[in-house]
């Protein structure tokens, strides 16, 4: 069956507009809370490159802190990045929560042996939130990157045909406070919230 890509980025705009409706704030999310329930993912397959801005990276290196990924996010060369597979094996949507992806990465700093990790993305309407937890103890849910609506609406359910589905190229991401709270434990550095922290390129696949 040959699959309109016209049709599917209109459904899709408007599932995703749906999910960023501000409906779920951080004070109403608790640390584990039971799923409203489980709708299958915008697509079957696909993939995620989140580049991190040569800002963030640099802060990083010059502040002795290294990046792990937590599958299925892989991490790319010279910790410029991560990259996850996408689609509705691993990826649901709660439609009290948002947007479900396994995985994560984790910020280590070797002398001191010090490590935060952020598992288990949840995208909502005001940013990234992840499951954080310092050296292995208890977790709690926090913001770890945010966006603005205006930014990527226009372009998420953009045709990418040589890829056979849709997505956006251009989706920035900005310092939440997680990120910059970790940063800060790990190495003293003060990073300012709201500084560029990297772009999305997403795209979900109908066809292998």
């Amino acid at each position: 069956m040959r699959v309109s890509l016209g049709k599917v980025a209109a459904a899709l705009a408007g599932a995703v507009a749906l999910m960023m409706a501000p409906g779920v704030s951080a004070a109403q999310v608790a640390p584990e809370p039971v799923p409203c329930f489980k709708l299958p993912y915008f697509g079957p397959w696909g993939k995620a490159d989140f580049d991190f801005t040569n800002v963030t990276v640099e802060q990083l290196k010059k502040n002795g802190i290294r990046l792990e990924a937590i599958e299925p996010v892989r991490l790319k060369r010279g910790g410029a990045g991560i990259y996850m597979p996408i689609g509705w094996k691993q990826d649901h949507i709660d439609p009290c929560r948002g947007v479900y992806y396994p995985g994560g990465f984790r910020l280590v700093n070797d002398k001191t042996g010090q490590q935060i990790s952020f598992d288990k993305m949840w995208l909502r309407f005001d940013g990234v939130y992840f499951n954080v937890s310092e050296n292995g103890g208890p977790v709690s849910e926090r913001l770890v990157g945010t966006y603005k609506l205006h930014e990527f609406m226009p372009t998420i359910a953009t045709p990418r045909p040589l890829e056979g589905g849709v997505g956006p190229r251009y989706w920035p991401f900005y310092v939440g406070p997680a990120w910059a709270d970790a940063v800060k434990k790990l190495s003293g550095f003060e990073v300012p919230i709201g500084q560029p922290f990297g772009n999305l390129d997403a795209v979900v696949k109908y066809v292998p």
